[in-house]
């Protein structure tokens, strides 16, 4: 029964984190690639198109994405931003 008990815990400790890593979150320390993004401008021009870079910025909810072909890096809410592959 002993054997029982460590073995549930065990494999609760091993299976729980697997089902936090889902979706689009920096769980210990995972990285998650996205190729495209959309961010939302304050006048409501939207920018998209290829990712170089991302980052979420720790204990907040701002997200920096940084565009191929010169487009700029942006630092917004991540409201709005959309990060996706296609």
């Amino acid at each position: 029964m002993k054997k029982a008990k460590r073995l549930l815990l065990l494999s609760t400790l091993l299976i729980v984190p697997l089902f936090t890593a889902c979706g689009n979150k920096d769980i210990l320390g995972l990285t998650y690639t996205f190729e495209y993004a959309q961010v939302k401008l304050p006048d409501g021009k939207i920018i998209d198109g290829q990712v170089k870079e991302w980052a979420r910025e720790e204990k907040t909810d701002s997200i920096r994405v940084t565009f191929k072909d010169g487009k700029g890096t942006y630092f917004t809410h991540a409201t709005n931003v959309v990060l996706y592959n296609k």
